[in-house]
Parts: C-alpha cells; sequence; structure tokens
C-alpha cells in the first residue's frame, strides 16, 4: 500500500464517522426515524429550524461532499497505481 493510499483510506473513515456523528444529533422534530430516513415537507422549511440546526445540517453536506470526492480520487489514484 502506498501512502496516497493510507492517507485516503483514513480520511474516508474519517469523514464517515463524522457523517453518522452529525446524522445522529440532527432533530428530526418529533417524526421519529420515519422523518429522518424518509424526510417531511416539514423537514424541508428552514425557517422552522434553529441555528445549531441549520449548522448541523450544512456541516453534514459539507462532510458528505468530502466523502465523496475522497472516495472518487481513491478509485482515480489505486487505478492509475494498479495500471
Amino acid at each position: 500500500m502506498s501512502v496516497i493510499e493510507i492517507v485516503g483510506g483514513a480520511i474516508l473513515l474519517i469523514a464517515s464517522l463524522v457523517i453518522v456523528f452529525l446524522t445522529l444529533m440532527q432533530h428530526t422534530h418529533g417524526q421519529g426515524l420515519s422523518g429522518a430516513i424518509n424526510g417531511s415537507a416539514g423537514g424541508a422549511n428552514s425557517a422552522r429550524l434553529t441555528p445549531a440546526d441549520q449548522m448541523l445540517a450544512k456541516v453534514t453536506r459539507i462532510a458528505g461532499i468530502v466523502f465523496f470526492v475522497v472516495a472518487i480520487l481513491a478509485c482515480v489514484f489505486t487505478g492509475r497505481l494498479a495500471g
């Protein structure tokens, strides 16, 4: 394994743990697990969210973007190193 693969794997692991942690911290406003998974019309209204909830949602989106970018880069680098 090269250093790039190790660092990429570590970043993916950290990003995935951050996404799980931030998702669990968010409030579903009394809708239970089905509201968190399926979403709802009330959940899309950001006016009901507190500033802390808005910040958690924003940071979760950023962590998701970082996760997908690093995952794609890991695939590209692994393909180039293997071939």
